[in-house]
């Protein structure tokens, strides 16, 4: 299948389902080859079956160094090379900072945080080879306004925007272009069942656009920066956000 990202190789974290799957999904239609990356490998095999180019799914803990190094030599020796990774693992559960335990921190800290950094530094030793390469890391509105019952959430994603900022500097010049996309609140399953309705209907009232995002929303910021016309963008974090966050 002929199309923009023809050939290239696109490793998607958190990618078996949800967000993460539509983004393989809408990449995979414009001809990328696609890595699906999740933590049951029989839910990434069959989340890469449904693709319609060639796709292969690779079981990876993003929180587990070791795990992200394996899935790397795997990617390696199936293709040959890495063109793109976007870091979308991640989970955002709502506690308020009371009743919030330091369990409860580190594991959105490990996932959305530091799995960021250990999928990125595996990856980043082929792109440093190649002299090429995109990093796309999924952040949020919650890492630049915070968000109630997220102080977690919002400090893991607060650093993702910082770390995507300091590393563009070090990797610009290698041609390896770094940037982030900020979601505002997308109405998918998941954050139906992790928000009370009271909150979604609030947060629509309080977005100029008068409405949640949706998964489509994000496909277009997302195959662009995949692109070869992103080439000269360099450690933005773009709003998706219907401007909830516009300055």
């Amino acid at each position: 299948m002929a199309g923009l990202h023809q050939d290239k190789v696109i490793i998607i974290t958190g990618s078996s389902r949800g967000i993460g799957y539509s983004f393989a999904e809408y990449l995979s239609n414009e001809g990328a080859t696609i890595v699906i990356i999740g933590r049951n490998q029989e839910t990434a095999d069959a989340a890469a079956a449904k693709l319609p180019t060639k796709a292969i799914a690779v079981r990876c803990d993003i929180s587990s160094e070791e795990d992200a190094i394996a899935m790397v030599e795997t990617v390696m020796n199936t293709f040959g090379k890495i063109d793109v990774l976007i870091n979308n693992a991640g989970i955002f559960p709502v506690k308020t900072f009371s009743a919030m335990t330091f369990a409860d921190w580190k594991e959105v800290i490990d996932i959305d945080l530091n799995g960021t950094f250990i999928a990125t530094h595996a990856v980043y030793k082929v792109m440093e080879k190649q002299k090429s390469g995109k990093i796309i890391n999924v952040a949020s509105i919650a890492g630049r306004v915070g968000g109630y019952g997220f102080t977690h959430y919002s400090a893991a994603k607060g650093g993702v925007i910082a770390f995507t900022k300091a590393l563009a500097r070090e990797a610009a010049r290698l041609n390896i272009q770094v940037n982030a996309i900020a979601p505002g609140v997308i109405e998918t399953d998941m954050a139906k069942s992790n928000f009370p309705k009271y909150a979604l209907t609030e947060h629509t009232k309080n977005t100029p656009a008068g409405r949640l995002g949706t998964e489509e929303d994000l496909f277009g910021i997302v195959s662009f920066l995949c692109s070869s016309g992103s080439d000269y963008i360099i450690g933005q974090t773009i709003a998706v956000d219907g401007g909830y966050t516009m300055i």
